[in-house]
């Protein structure tokens, strides 16, 4: 079966297509990303919700970049939502004016989950039309604040937000949208994530320095690894203040600075 049947067929199957797409020419992506172009608007939701599939984990060809920000504009609202959450959060190393500004044209979209992806995209980007819709959403009268609104704050972390990231740290109904209060707390904060933070992770650089369990420690980094999916442009801010607490002790200044995902971060900066 071509690679095209392959994508279409009712019984789809990761594994399979993406064993057969690992031996696809160019023209057999191609043929896929056409359907963008069909009148099917099922046919249509299938590509926007398989376009990460096409890239296998690299990042996405030019084509398809193109096809997104097409779709982002598509009749169908799910097609949309679809288009938008692929641009703006699974491709956020991608960016150009014209993929911002098709996610733009989305932040007055009629589906609350589109204009929430368009949002979050734009506010990973730290793009300054994010802001106003953030806020906006923060001071709505009725209190109600989505997930992705919060983790679009987080993203800006714009230090004018923080007291309105303050007024919803409760009221959360599941983790997520806790957590992402929390972590848009940390990152609007003007001074600073926390010294728990910055503390706990140079503890855990302690332990491991010397080969003792991580214990609790574990804790903070899990939570600076969660902080930094949201701002990994601070990542290098992060690891001076880890440093900075650590002083003297070498080896786990070394440990930080030279086995840790937050120094390969710190790099990337």
């Amino acid at each position: 079966m071509d690679l095209l049947s392959l994508f279409l067929a009712p019984d789809w199957d990761d594994l399979v297509f993406e064993e057969a797409l690992d031996r696809a020419a160019p023209g057999d992506v191609d043929a896929i990303l056409d359907l963008a172009t069909s009148d099917d608007a099922d046919v249509r939701l299938h590509l926007a919700h398989h376009l990460v599939h096409l890239s296998r984990g690299d990042a996405p060809s030019p084509r398809t970049v193109q096809t997104a920000i097409a779709l982002t504009a598509d009749p169908d609202i799910r097609v949309r939502d679809w288009a938008c959450f692929a641009l703006g959060t699974q491709w956020d190393e991608i960016d150009t004016a014209e993929l911002r500004d098709a996610l733009a044209a989305r932040l007055d979209d009629v589906g609350r989950d589109a204009r929430s992806e368009a949002l979050m995209g734009l506010a990973l980007r730290r793009d300054p039309r994010a802001y106003e819709r953030v806020r906006e959403a923060l001071s709505r009268p009725s209190g109600v604040v989505y997930t992705l609104e919060m983790r679009a704050a987080a993203a800006l972390g714009d230090p004018d937000l923080h007291a309105l990231v303050l007024e919803h740290q409760t009221g959360w109904d599941d983790d997520e949208g806790a957590l992402a209060a929390e972590v848009a707390l940390r990152l609007t904060d003007p001074h600073g994530p926390g010294d728990d933070l910055y503390d706990g992770v140079a503890e855990l650089s302690r332990r491991r320095a010397r080969g003792e369990p991580d214990g609790d420690a574990l804790m903070s980094w899990r939570l600076m690894s969660t902080v930094l999916d949201l701002a990994p442009h601070r990542a290098g801010e992060f690891l001076e203040e880890v440093v900075a607490r650590l002083g003297a002790d070498a080896a786990a200044v070394s440990e930080i600075t030279e086995r840790s995902a937050l120094a390969v971060m710190a790099a990337k900066d």
